[in-house]
């Protein structure tokens, strides 16, 4: 069993643009997948393909695929869990003519603009479940799904991905912290904590954030012996 630690929650108001509190989701709980049609919907809505969406997001998910397109020049095929709306996933096929990709993702709205790219092939639903057969891929990689999960259900998922055999798995993460924060941040996450306990701060508990050690402190648990 693995032992919770005391996880650093952090909160959203809006995202691309949309407002939460149009979803009628409770801020003291995590999005459920009911939250994330909905967030889909506007979503698709207010935005008719990518080059329309915020320039800093772009830029952030540009530099992800770039890298990843470094790490797959000699790969074929690949899995990405919790692709969201696919830019990173498009834009490896873009610089990458030669790849097909698996992308799966719990919210079946969110796969629209995708699933017209005919070398992406999307699953909507969870891993590994969601999978017809289980395919051999040249690498799996997550980007920035870890932080909806609590220290169990990380522990769940990736120990998900030891059973199924991966060999080569990448977990790209942005919901990080430093530790060894000064006394004014360490301040400001009190303050935070009791105005939200006190529903007095206003926003969606949106995840949880991790040191790095933690993240390699979970995947070795799991069973992941060479971590770089």
């Amino acid at each position: 069993m693995v032992k919770e630690n005391t996880l650093k929650e952090f909160y959203q108001s809006s995202w691309h643009g949309i407002e939460f509190s149009e979803l009628d989701q409770s801020s003291t709980n995590l999005p459920t997948k009911c939250f994330y049609d909905r967030f889909y919907e506007k979503f698709f809505e207010r935005h008719e393909n990518f080059e329309q969406l915020d320039g800093n997001w772009i830029n952030y998910k540009l530099n992800v695929a770039r890298q990843l397109n470094n790490i797959v020049t000699d790969k074929s095929s690949i899995l990405s869990i919790g692709c969201g709306i696919g830019f990173v996933e498009n834009e490896l096929t873009r610089l990458n003519t030669e790849l097909q990709i698996t992308a799966i993702e719990p919210s079946k709205n969110a796969l629209k603009w995708i699933n017209a790219n005919p070398r992406i092939t999307t699953f909507s639903g969870y891993f590994p479940e969601c999978l017809e057969h289980k395919p051999n891929f040249d690498l799996v990689y997550a980007n920035n799904i870890e932080y909806v999960f609590n220290d169990s259900e990380y522990a769940l998922f990736l120990n998900s991905v030891v059973r199924f055999g991966v060999s080569d798995f990448l977990i790209i993460t942005s919901a990080n912290y430093n530790p060894w924060v000064g006394f004014k941040g360490f301040l400001k996450h009190i303050i935070r904590y009791l105005f939200t306990r006190g529903n007095v701060a206003k926003g969606q508990l949106w995840g949880y954030l991790r040191s790095q050690h933690e993240h390699i402190k979970l995947l070795r648990d799991a069973g992941f012996n060479s971590i770089t």
